[in-house]
């Protein structure tokens, strides 16, 4: 799956392999990972080990081929994922270690040993994955300056590059999975999969440690601030009965790690492509999934987002803002034509209340920002009203609509966005002290 994981953590967001999320996206994604989902990924691999055992002890290239097999339907479960397949590495280890193994029929005395030939081809792999890497540095040539003392004139001239290699021949047996003898090979192939039982530990030791701290310490708080969310986190962490809800072998939950190993690295970058503004970025390169989780929720809620857990479905959803909302605004499991908040305050005969209702606070908000421009006297009155009408069907229409986030609807009042629908501009107040006239 990956050795490695290099990620960037931004201003509010966090980066991994070129794509940008908002701080604690991928940890809900995992907090939601179906039970049923995971449990079917644990036989799946619990079924591959067993087999992985049964060819170190016979050496037989079938129990090699069979486990392979249940390894390749869990990488294409895991792959169905965002966090799997972000994390995933362009590489065919399983797809080599399928042509190896269903080749025994015509090399039973092969030992694959490297061959003169092997080691040409495999010279000619690696030059042409620099080539893939680095395509600037082929072919053409690169111009440079020399400068003349006498007439202080610079002259060009043009170093040739290495010529664009041509594409490699398909790989050898002895070059399949890694270089080497089978025993080099089997060696590589089963350090490589071992991060598939890692990956499934870490979700389990990460999944049930924070199940805990969002029911039982952040669903309990009254004032929701990045401060209250830290302060949690702390008790949570170092209460007495921590082993209880924190996940440990004791208890058999998993192994929650107090302790996670980084490399950290200072890149300067293009803060956007084209930009020519640079920034030193800090990249953290971590070998654990857990360790990223940990990254991504913990700088969540440094940053004030929480994650809930909808009373209705029982889903987690990542709120950026503040409030004490109940239910999620994600079309309900059964009944999509509604969201569960809609459904949530129905069933129970509850009337939300606006400290319940995100989208009710965002309306409250605009309002307060249109009053606010009119008493600036840079709108009219006859405009206010205007503004109040087209905000109010804004706020209707995302109340009956799956799928619009609070946070869409929020954006869809800003003022840059909620005025031109009304064909209002505000206009340009003076300010200072009007000169004195002469």
């Amino acid at each position: 799956m990956f050795e490695k994981i290099l990620y960037c953590v931004g201003n509010k967001t966090i980066e991994i392999n070129g794509e940008e999320f908002s701080l604690g996206e991928l940890t809900t994604e995992v907090l939601n990972l179906p039970r049923n989902d995971y449990l079917e990924m644990k036989t799946i691999l619990y079924s591959a080990i067993q087999k992985t055992y049964k060819y170190e002890i016979s050496h037989d290239l079938k129990a090699w081929f069979e486990a392979n097999e249940d390894f390749i339907l869990l990488d294409n479960m895991m792959s169905k994922h965002k966090i799997f397949s972000l994390l995933k590495e362009d590489n065919n280890i399983l797809e080599e270690a399928m042509q190896f193994t269903s080749q025994l029929s015509l090399f039973e005395n092969d030992d694959c040993e490297l061959s003169h030939r092997d080691l040409e081809i495999l010279s000619q792999i690696e030059e042409y994955n620099k080539y893939l890497e680095h395509p600037e540095d082929f072919g053409n040539y690169d111009t440079v300056y020399l400068d003349d003392e006498k007439s202080g004139l610079s002259f060009p001239i043009d170093i040739p590059k290495p010529d664009i290699p041509s594409a490699p021949p398909s790989k050898t047996r002895a070059l399949l999975i890694y270089p080497g003898n089978i025993k080099t090979k089997w060696k590589y192939y089963k350090n490589f999969c071992s991060m598939y039982e890692r990956i499934l530990s870490d979700i389990q030791s990460f999944n049930n440690t924070i199940y805990n701290f969002i029911d039982f310490y952040l669903s309990k708080l009254q004032k929701l601030n990045s401060n209250n969310y830290a302060s949690a986190l702390h008790n949570f962490l170092n209460h007495p009965s921590a082993i209880k809800l924190i996940a440990n072998p004791i208890t058999d939950t998993g192994l929650f790690t107090n302790a996670d190993s980084v490399t950290l690295r200072y890149i300067p970058r293009e803060t956007l492509n084209g930009s020519g503004e640079f920034k030193i970025y800090e990249y953290f390169e971590v070998q654990s999934l857990q360790t990223i989780l940990k990254t991504d929720f913990y700088k969540a809620l440094e940053a004030g987002y929480i994650i809930r857990r909808c009373e209705y479905c029982g889903r987690f959803f990542l709120l950026r803002k503040a409030y004490h909302t109940k239910y999620c605004d994600k079309p309900a499991p059964d009944n999509p034509k509604y969201t569960c908040a809609q459904l949530g305050y129905h069933c129970k005969g509850v009337k939300e209340t606006v400290a319940d209702n995100p989208k009710a606070q965002s309306l409250n908000r605009c309002y307060k920002r249109i009053d606010k421009d009119l008493s600036r006297d840079i709108i009219t009155a006859e405009e206010r009203e205007m503004l109040y009408v087209k905000a109010k069907d804004l706020y209707h229409h995302a109340k009956i609509t799956p799928g619009i986030s609070n946070e869409e609807f929020e954006e869809s009042l800003a003022s840059k966005n909620l005025y031109p629908l009304c064909n209002v501009i505000r206009k340009s107040n003076l300010r200072g002290r009007p000169k004195a006239k002469r």
